[in-house]
């Protein structure tokens, strides 16, 4: 009887080739999908990073904008007025240069509430002061033999709550002036300042010094006496006359920065009173830009608080130096300003992979001529996505009437 003989069979060459075939194209389907995702994924992230990034500086530029001139617009001659401030005897203003990247902004700071040096094809620098006073939104007449100011007004001023020291900062400004502002200075009051028994205010909880009207010694309370420690800003410079100053709060409260995109795309904050370092708030931002509102009347009604039109800060009349030219007809110019339009450019953290490459942004699109931005990207640019943001922020505080 025969056994049967079963052949063993192989697997031929076609059958090999064949194989390597569907799994060398469900690996390339694999990664083309691995890929496509992963480009999805990172334009999604980049696209949320950067919205997100937006709200960040949108929130600090906003806060720091719409305080712009607080406590300062119903004053006089304050517009325009050049800066004076030294602490430890060393001049903070005016200075002869400042840091990067700041160097190009003057050293001699006049005040006005939001002022903007146009950077061409870079990026813009923002100026912006404010005080914070708890008390006043207003000038507070004074006289003054140069270390102690003798105040005389209505309301009286607050300068802290019962359990703080004092630190209050006020910056003088001459009144008694024919024609154009006059230098005003950044003073300090001394740490006793108040004088004995200073009244509570309940509705601000800070320590009063009285007007004339609210206590029969007032004498007391409404001379503030300035701090004169070499480690403090000194001395009045200028004394005699009839001269104002205007409360700016506690000494780490009132605003004197400046703002702009330094070389490592990032939105950095100097303070001009040096009394903080160098502040960064934002990354892989590109560029800043800003447009003045003006209520001047041309396109509408004047002195309406509604924007009549938007102004470059590089265009004839509304140029930084133009603005801080010290003379009395800029005044009312300042004044006009009563919104600043922001254009910000958010770059994607990483290198994104795109068949369609943006090679050109453009900031305030519904403006014309140089009132426009257009920047050209270059060709390492041009790697990364790019969002542009566009919004309005009014400067509430100069909703008033202008002065004349």
């Amino acid at each position: 009887m025969k056994t049967a003989r079963c052949d063993q069979a192989g697997v031929s060459l076609v059958e090999v080739m064949v194989g390597l075939i569907i799994g060398l194209i469900a690996s390339l389907v694999v990664m083309r999908s691995f890929s496509a995702s992963e480009n999805f994924r990172r334009n999604v992230n980049g696209s949320a990073d950067a919205t997100q990034t937006t709200a960040l500086v949108g929130a600090r530029l906003n806060m720091l904008i719409e305080d712009a001139g607080a406590g300062l617009v119903q004053g006089r001659h304050i517009w325009g007025c050049r800066v004076m401030a030294t602490r430890n005897g060393v001049a903070l203003l005016p200075v002869p240069t400042l840091p990067e990247p700041f160097a190009r902004f003057p050293g001699v700071l006049r005040v006005m509430p939001v002022g903007v040096l146009d950077g061409g094809d870079g990026a813009d620098v923002l100026l912006v002061i404010s005080a914070n006073s708890g008390s006043g939104n207003r000038d507070i007449p004074f006289d003054s033999n140069g270390r102690v100011l003798t105040v005389s007004n209505p309301n009286g001023v607050g300068l802290l709550k019962p359990s703080d020291k004092v630190d209050d900062l006020f910056l003088a400004v001459p009144q008694d002036v024919a024609g154009d502002p006059a230098d005003c200075q950044v003073v300090q009051a001394a740490a006793g300042a108040g004088g004995g028994a200073a009244l509570v205010d309940a509705t601000l909880g800070l320590r009063v010094m009285p007007s004339i009207a609210q206590s029969a010694s007032a004498a007391a309370y409404t001379a503030i006496p300035l701090n004169m420690e070499s480690t403090s800003y000194g001395a009045l410079a200028v004394v005699g006359g009839v001269s104002s100053v205007f409360h700016l709060g506690r000494e780490a409260a009132p605003v004197f920065s400046l703002v702009t995109v330094n070389a490592y795309a990032e939105l950095v904050e100097h303070d001009l009173l040096q009394r903080r370092s160098l502040q960064s708030f934002g990354e892989n931002i590109v560029l800043v830009k800003a447009r003045y509102g003006l209520d001047n009347g041309i396109g509408g009604s004047a002195n309406d608080n509604v924007i009549d039109q938007w102004v470059s800060p590089g265009e004839a009349g509304w140029t930084l130096a133009e603005l801080m030219n010290g003379k009395e007809a800029t005044e009312q110019k300042i004044d006009q300003i009563k919104a600043i339009r922001v254009g910000l450019v958010v770059r994607s953290a990483q290198v994104v992979s795109s068949e369609a490459r943006l090679t050109r942004i453009t900031l305030f699109d519904d403006l014309s001529g140089t009132r426009r931005v257009v920047r050209d990207l270059s060709v390492d640019e041009q790697r990364y996505a790019y969002q542009v943001f566009d919004w309005v922020i009014p400067l509430r505080n100069m909703k008033s009437t202008p002065k004349s």
